[in-house]
C-alpha cells in the first residue's frame, strides 16, 4: 500500500466526526465546546465533501474523552456508523451480489475512507474471517480505534445480510478493559488477548444473497470510487486531480471553485497551481468535454442536440463549433466515419 499517511493532510471524512460530535451533542456538549481550540469551525462539518486531518481528528477524539470521561466511546461510535456514512463505499457495499463480494468491495477501497487501516478476508474452517491491520503506530488510541472499526463493520454486516448482529464474535488483540462489563450487554461477543483483531462469522455468510443487490448500482458505485481513487493516489498532481474531477457527471462539470473547495485551496491558489503545469481550468474541461463527447457520439444513440444538452452547452451550434475545433470534424460527420 502506497505510504500516503500524513497527518496534517486532509484525509478524514467529515462524516465520522460529525457524528462523534452528534454522540456528544446528546450527552449536552455543544459543537463549540468539543472544537474549542480547534480552530475548526461549526459549519464544517455540514459539508459532505470536506476532510479533516488526522491530526485535528484526534483532537477531536481528544477533547471527546475529555469532556464526557467516557472511554467506550469507540463502541459507541461503531455501534452507531450507519453503512451510508462510509459515501459511494457504503452504497458499493450494499449494492454488491453477496458478502464475499461486499467484502472484496470494501478492501479494494478503504483507502477511501481511512489511510490508517486495512482489512483482510480469509477462512478457516467453518469460519470467516475479516482481520484488521493499523498501517501506522495507534498508540493511546489503540482501543478508541479498533473498537469503532469492527463493531462497525458487524453493523454493517448485520445491515446488509439482515443476519443478527450477535450471529458472529469479534477478537481484540489487548486486554479486556475495565469499561467492557457496562456495555457488554449492547455489543456483540467480544473475546480479548487474541493473537489479531477480528471479525469472525459463519462461513456460510459469505455467499448469501444481499438484500439490496443491484448490480447497475454496485457498478456506478465501483467507477465512482475509481475516480476518488485516482484523487488520491494523484494527491501531488493538480491537473490530475482536476482531471479526475471533471469526470464526475456528464453534465455537471464542478466549476473552478468547487474544485478548489474540495482540494482544501482558494481558486487563486488552484488557477496558479495549473498554470506552473502550463494548463487552465478551461482547458481540462474541453478535455473532459472532448472525451465526453466522442464517448457519447460513437455508444449513444441521442441526438447532437441531446448530446449538447448533457454536455452543458447552449445550444448544439456551440457544441458542433467546439466539437469541429477539436477535431476537424462535425458531430454528424464523426458519428457517420467512426460509429
Amino acid at each position: 500500500m502506497k505510504n500516503d499517511f500524513d497527518p496534517n493532510k486532509p484525509a478524514v471524512p467529515i462524516a465520522y466526526p460529525r457524528l462523534l460530535l452528534d454522540i456528544m451533542a446528546e450527552r449536552g456538549f455543544s459543537r463549540a465546546e468539543v472544537l474549542a481550540g480547534s480552530n475548526l469551525s461549526e459549519d464544517l462539518f455540514d459539508k459532505p465533501e470536506h476532510r479533516l486531518t488526522p491530526a485535528q481528528f484526534l483532537f477531536i477524539v481528544m477533547r471527546c474523552f475529555y469532556l464526557s470521561k467516557d472511554p467506550s466511546l469507540g463502541y459507541e461510535l461503531g455501534m452507531r456508523t450507519p453503512v451510508t456514512s462510509h459515501g459511494f463505499l457504503g452504497y458499493g457495499v450494499m449494492s454488491c451480489a453477496n458478502l464475499r463480494e461486499a467484502i472484496h468491495f470494501a478492501e479494494r477501497f478503504v483507502r477511501l475512507r481511512s489511510t490508517l487501516m486495512t482489512f483482510k478476508l480469509h477462512e478457516e474452517g467453518d469460519f470467516a474471517i475479516v482481520e484488521a491491520s493499523s498501517n501506522y503506530p495507534t498508540g493511546i488510541l489503540q482501543h478508541f480505534v479498533f473498537e469503532s472499526l469492527l463493531l462497525s463493520l458487524v453493523r454493517a454486516g448485520s445491515f446488509i445480510t439482515g443476519n443478527n448482529l450477535h450471529a458472529g464474535e469479534i477478537h481484540f488483540a489487548f486486554a479486556e478493559p475495565v469499561y467492557y462489563a457496562a456495555m457488554k450487554e449492547r455489543l456483540p461477543p467480544i473475546c480479548f488477548n487474541r493473537e489479531a483483531n477480528q471479525l469472525r462469522f459463519p462461513r456460510t455468510f459469505l455467499d448469501q444473497p444481499l438484500m439490496m443487490a443491484d448490480p447497475v448500482a454496485a457498478r456506478l458505485a465501483s467507477e465512482q470510487c475509481e475516480r476518488e481513487l485516482a484523487l488520491i493516489n494523484s494527491a501531488d498532481d493538480i491537473p490530475a486531480q482536476v482531471r479526475a474531477m471533471l469526470s464526475h457527471n456528464q453534465g455537471h462539470y464542478p466549476h473552478l471553485e468547487a474544485i478548489a473547495e474540495r482540494l482544501f485551496m482558494s481558486s487563486r491558489t488552484l488557477k496558479r497551481r495549473l498554470q506552473q503545469s502550463g494548463l487552465g481550468y478551461q482547458q481540462l474541461l474541453d478535455e473532459a468535454r472532448k472525451r465526453d463527447a466522442i464517448k457519447l457520439i460513437q455508444n449513444t444513440s441521442l441526438t447532437i442536440e441531446q448530446i449538447a444538452q448533457r454536455l452543458d452547452y447552449t445550444d448544439a451550434a456551440n457544441f458542433t463549433r467546439a466539437f469541429k475545433k477539436w477535431t476537424g470534424e462535425t458531430p454528424s460527420h464523426y458519428r457517420s466515419t467512426k460509429s
